[in-house]
């Protein structure tokens, strides 16, 4: 029997207009996407998860105020990214925050990702009483592909299996990078229960937190490629020096993880851990029918 895995997209952005139209007029669905091609390559890899994994998914654009009207039509949220900061002080962002302490507070078997803002914005919201905060990076902006030296606890629990697979070396994960704002962890001992970061950069020291079953986020994004990521550059920062941006766009055109990324989010999602809190839901078209918003 397959499993369903039905994702909750909150968008707090849109892509691009160019993005927008070669690729999908929402972030949520290239996330959907992407991770709907990583379980069709599980299921070719016999890979450990489930055989036959059918992803569903509905967009909510919370900018606009747009969320579940019950969460329980869910497995998984994913927060995408934004141009804003999630320490800005608009009301959809302070909702955004709420809602997601309240999701983390009151149901257990729900997952959550976050990509860059979104990364952020559940740090803040689920951290904050221990001294995690979001500012802007001393030494401002992270850009085009870097690569993450992954921490031991996280590439144990979700990277090392993968060893040989998708050219991904399972100590380091490349990831395309458009970000001013970082996470800082004033003393990971003192995080609660099992929380601990992803790994670091040469420029930024947190690159994404991971609770076990609950929680995962990335400070890049592996929604992002060459196209979307130049794309957003030029689109964003039409007024930079030629050669700023052309140094930019060369460090933006390299080989990344994304794919094997992508595989560690749906491993994420499925683990044997969550498997037991699965449910089936009547899917139509590959998404599920769309729930009343409030």
């Amino acid at each position: 029997m397959a499993r369903n895995l039905r994702i909750c997209m909150l968008n707090a952005d849109a892509p691009v207009p160019v993005v927008a139209a070669e690729r999908a007029p929402t972030y949520g669905r290239i996330f959907h996407q992407l991770l709907s091609s990583a379980a069709a390559k599980t299921k070719s890899s016999r890979a450990s998860l489930d055989p036959s994994i059918q992803i569903t998914s509905i967009d909510f654009d919370v900018t606009k105020n747009e969320y579940p009207a019950s969460i329980a039509e869910f497995d998984a949220v994913i927060i995408s990214g934004s141009a804003n900061s999630a320490y800005d002080e608009l009301p959809w962002i302070r909702k955004l925050a709420r809602w997601t302490k309240e999701i983390y507070e009151t149901e257990p078997r729900v997952r959550i990702f976050g990509s860059c803002f979104g990364h952020q914005l559940v740090c803040q919201a689920l951290l904050g009483d221990y001294g995690v905060k979001v500012e802007k990076h001393p030494e401002g902006w992270e850009l085009g592909v870097k690569e993450i030296s992954l921490h031991r606890q996280f590439y144990h629990a979700l990277v090392d299996n993968r060893e040989g697979k998708d050219g991904m070396d399972v100590k380091k994960m490349r990831l395309q990078f458009v970000h001013h704002d970082h996470v800082v962890v004033p003393d990971v001992e003192a995080l609660p229960g099992s929380w601990t970061t992803l790994g670091r950069t040469q420029h930024c020291a947190n690159q994404g937190m991971y609770e076990p079953g609950r929680v995962l986020t990335f400070q890049g994004h592996f929604e992002f490629d060459r196209f979307i990521n130049s794309e957003t550059i030029k689109y964003f920062f039409p007024n930079w020096q030629p050669k700023v941006l052309e140094e930019t766009l060369d460090a933006i055109d390299a080989d990344d993880d994304s794919v094997a990324a992508a595989g560690v989010v749906l491993k994420f999602f499925l683990d044997d851990s969550a498997r037991k809190h699965g449910q089936s839901h009547a899917v139509v078209g590959g998404l599920l029918t769309p729930p009343s918003r409030e």
